[in-house]
């Protein structure tokens, strides 16, 4: 099965990413539950990766019976008849987000929430966009234009040429770029650099961000795709920060990992120009009932079960376990909530980490931006029990790491 299915992958989907499966030996994954996946041959995994998408794990029942009866009923919007799922989440949405977001736009990934964003930075008038070292936003034009790392650009250059790259919390470039200056700035930034390799931006910076947009018009763009829906130990990474941007885009945990789901939510000053002409901006799938079914039902569990204090009290423990255990393998550890980064310095180390921690039945997810940060993204569901298989992984996978760099 696992040959056939490579050679399939290999023929019909993508070339090199067939071969680095099997290069790594990859399992192939079968079904999941809660924390855990299970492969074809029935071994089973811890999973600490999926990108974020797994805050409230694998399958949850709640949200699996409100797709479940949404599928059953209308899974998909006409397009031409009121969608009442749409009116629904969009409210509950609104009413989870930081005050004053109260338009919401419903897309199917991140990189299209980025696109809208985008689009209304444009709106709006802003004719310049500042971005930071280090970003990830996503890989279609526009929201690549706005992501740092230049192996991901160069083959599609040129991108947008409206966009400033500067150093993360370097607040004099930042207030350099808005002295003097005739252009009106929108502001794009992750709260917490995610593909980054886990970096939390400084409560200075952040909040220069939001005076000098105010100050200047322009616009204060949140990227809470990944750092968003209690995956810092916060419902919003931003709340930490204590301002509030024009927008925010969410995506990842929105739909409880169980159907592909993200969205723009916008103050209504921001949203303006969709509100006049909502032809500006469509998408067919975006916003389908069954999507919205899932990301209702997560919303509710999110609030009620308080997951962001879950995430931060579990993050808590576990960045605290694993600092020591990493600090004699020359690996740092970076936290916040559920987002921790294990930075092994190279690229290489990263990803012997990687191996040896599927060996150990942990599966973790790689950082885009930053190729020596492994992360670990996992539920804030995890149990006592999980907790310690997943450091008891990460003390074998470090001493491995070490014991292999000694005997070469």
């Amino acid at each position: 099965m696992k040959e056939e299915t490579l050679k399939a992958l290999k023929s019909h989907s993508n070339r090199s990413k067939a071969r680095l499966s099997s290069m790594m030996n990859l399992p192939i994954e079968h079904c999941a539950q809660g924390c855990e996946v299970v492969d074809t041959q029935g071994e089973t995994y811890l999973d600490c990766g999926g990108f974020g998408v797994f805050i409230l794990g694998h399958r949850h029942p709640e949200v699996i019976h409100s797709v479940t009866e949404q599928l059953n009923k209308l899974p998909m919007s006409s397009r031409t008849l009121v969608n009442q799922t749409l009116a629904i989440a969009s409210q509950k949405l609104a009413d989870f987000s930081p005050a004053s977001l109260e338009y919401t736009f419903f897309t199917n990934s991140g990189a299209e929430s980025t696109e809208l964003a985008l689009k209304l930075a444009r709106a709006n008038g802003c004719n310049k966009i500042i971005a930071l070292t280090g970003s990830y936003h996503g890989k279609t034009l526009g929201a690549l234009s706005v992501t740092h790392r230049a192996a991901f650009r160069a083959p599609f250059e040129p991108l947008f040429d409206d966009v400033i790259f500067i150093e993360r919390d370097d607040v004099t470039a930042l207030s350099s770029c808005f002295e003097n200056s005739q252009d009106t700035y929108a502001v794009i930034l992750e709260p917490v650099q995610g593909e980054g390799g886990v970096y939390p931006l400084s409560v200075e910076f952040v909040r220069l961000v939001s005076e000098l947009c105010k100050e200047n018009s322009g616009l204060f763009i949140a990227d809470e795709i990944q750092s968003g829906l209690a995956r810092t130990g916060y419902d919003w990474a931003i709340d930490a920060y204590q301002v509030t941007p024009d927008i925010m885009l969410v995506g990842k945990g929105l739909s409880g990992g169980v159907v592909p789901c993200a969205a723009v939510v916008a103050t209504a000053a921001a949203f303006e120009p969709i509100n006049k002409d909502f032809m500006l901006h469509s998408s067919t799938f975006g916003g389908s009932p069954i999507a919205l079914a899932a990301a209702i039902k997560t919303l509710e569990i999110l609030a009620r079960d308080s997951i962001s204090e879950k995430a931060k009290a579990i993050g808590e423990v576990i960045v605290e376990k694993l600092t020591s255990l990493a600090e004699p393998a020359g690996i740092i550890v970076r936290g916040k909530g559920l987002l921790i980064g294990l930075d092994a310095q190279t690229p290489a180390r990263a990803g012997q980490l990687t191996l040896s921690l599927l060996q150990h039945k942990v599966i973790t997810s790689h950082s885009l931006s930053n190729a020596t940060t492994v992360r670990l993204t996992p539920s804030a569901l995890l149990s006592h029990s999980q907790i310690k298989q997943l450091t008891t992984a990460c003390a074998a996978a470090f001493s491995s790491l070490t014991a292999m760099e000694q005997t070469s």
